[in-house]
């Protein structure tokens, strides 16, 4: 991951675990979050991977048996695209969302927020205040 960190040219990350729960010698940006996220989102199958809300899987032991899980990304339901819900001791609550406004594929991410829900009506405000920023200069 640090070789894919360096060719993205994210410069304050580093990963010494992939799964992405806390370990002290992972640290990010919010901008290099969002680096790695357009990287990510240029890619079909994650994008594919990051918009599903409900995953299905039977069990290969057990029959009638269905295991189900659940995306935790609120904003899927209000037409996001993705990416990645989470929560760190050093990070907060923090979302990195993907959608489409005005024909603009935006990225935003939010680290420490105040609280869980925070993310769900933040990101909105942010992803409207940007793309207005952008139609501005446009």
């Amino acid at each position: 991951m640090n070789i894919k960190a360096e060719e993205l040219n994210l410069k304050l990350s580093h990963f010494n675990v992939s799964h992405g729960m806390h370990h002290d010698n992972n640290y990010s940006t919010a901008l290099d979050i969002a680096k790695l996220s357009c990287y990510a989102m240029s890619k079909q199958y994650f994008r594919d991977i990051v918009s599903v809300q409900l995953h299905e899987c039977p069990s290969s032991e057990y029959e009638d048996v269905i295991y189900k899980w659940e995306n935790t990304n609120q904003l899927l339901k209000e037409g996001y695209t993705g990416i990645k819900t989470g929560i760190t001791p050093t990070a907060g609550p923090c979302l990195a969302a993907s959608t489409i406004k005005e024909g603009y594929n935006v990225v935003v991410v939010v680290l420490s927020c105040c609280s869980m829900d925070s993310r769900w009506y933040e990101v909105p405000k942010l992803v409207n205040w940007g793309v207005k920023k952008i139609i501005k200069i446009a």
